[in-house]
């Protein structure tokens, strides 16, 4: 195995994080500069300003399957009412770039069977994608991919064959925004032109249609080509986060959603070891950072069966070594 599971749940994790703070244009004074945080003046009186509410209705999200083990689609509108109860009133108003970021521990949860994977996916999103988009396809294509990295079994030349066949269509506007990404990485297409040719994809896909029935269809508001752009930074440097999440930050197309979800995928694959270390440092003194770093650890621990959430763990901090390194003092 090249990364623990535990290491690849915390990289999707904090890689979602991550991204949707630097997407977010930064937080308490950190900043992206020159591909690394940059410290500034702290600002400590704003509460959780770059945390979208698709961030912390996923968060929501991981805690009601840690307390239930399962799905409970109650429970965790329960666990929103207990927190931030005006989060409710985003039901059935999210985009599927949207909804596939809430959805994200659902596809930590049920990464090892596809099938069940679907199934809880197509719950999870009807809470929350909006009434009029009755496709899930951008939501199924984050997870899928998500799973595959989890179980060792993403191929970066391969994942969009996978991810069409998966969704089992090609002619929907997600499915086209797909395979149009697979045509430009395949000729080494550069970011700006392949912005280019989603708009232009997506302005033909919408052309013929009366304007109440796309209501997304905005160049400059598709959630398709959010999903589309996190495949293609990701893919297009599959090995580096930092170049992954850089790049998604700079296409300056809806920057939040893009780079968390090109974080979510670059986490996955790469586990949160490739993640840069100084931006571990930065992200640490984000007070929600520390409750993700738990969540990540409670959560493979119920999915392995071996945590049991009515127990409060209160473990020190470990110092791990080789033999002899620590001494006494």
């Amino acid at each position: 195995m090249r990364y623990s599971l535990l290491n690849r749940f915390r990289g999707v994790l904090l890689g979602s994080f991550v991204g949707e703070v630097l997407g977010n244009g930064g937080y308490q004074g950190l900043v992206l500069d020159s591909f690394s945080f940059k410290d500034i003046k702290p600002v400590d009186t704003q509460p959780n300003p770059s945390l979208s509410a698709w961030q912390q209705i996923a968060a929501c999200g991981t805690k009601s399957l840690i307390n239930c083990g399962r799905l409970d689609w109650q429970d965790w509108l329960e666990q929103i009412s207990s927190q931030q109860p005006s989060l409710l009133e985003l039901k059935n108003t999210a985009s599927c770039s949207e909804a596939a970021l809430a959805t994200v521990p659902i596809a930590l949860f049920f990464h090892e069977d596809e099938a069940k994977l679907r199934q809880q996916l197509l719950q999870g999103a009807a809470i929350w994608q909006d009434d009029t988009q009755s496709q899930y396809e951008g939501v199924l294509a984050i997870a899928l991919a998500i799973a595959l990295a989890l179980t060792e079994k993403l191929n970066p030349s391969t994942l969009i064959s996978q991810t069409l066949a998966y969704l089992g269509t090609t002619q929907t506007p997600m499915a086209k925004q797909l395979a149009e990404v697979q045509t430009l990485l395949e000729q080494g297409a550069g970011l700006n032109t392949t912005l280019q040719q989603l708009r232009r994809v997506q302005s033909e896909l919408y052309s013929d249609l009366p304007q109440e029935r796309s209501p997304q269809s905005k160049l400059n508001n598709c959630p398709y080509i959010s999903i589309a752009l996190a495949f293609y930074c990701f893919l297009s440097t599959p090995e580096d986060f930092r170049l992954c999440v850089t790049r998604a930050v700079r296409t300056c197309y809806q920057p939040q959603i893009t780079a968390a979800l090109t974080g979510a995928l670059s986490g996955a694959y790469n586990s949160i070891i490739d993640i840069p270390v100084s931006w571990h440092l930065a992200a640490k003194r984000i007070k929600t950072n520390g409750e993700n770093w738990q969540l990540a650890e409670s959560l493979l621990g119920v999915w392995l069966g071996v945590y049991d959430p009515s127990v409060t763990h209160n473990h020190q901090n470990l110092a791990i070594a080789a033999p002899w390194v620590i001494q006494r003092r």
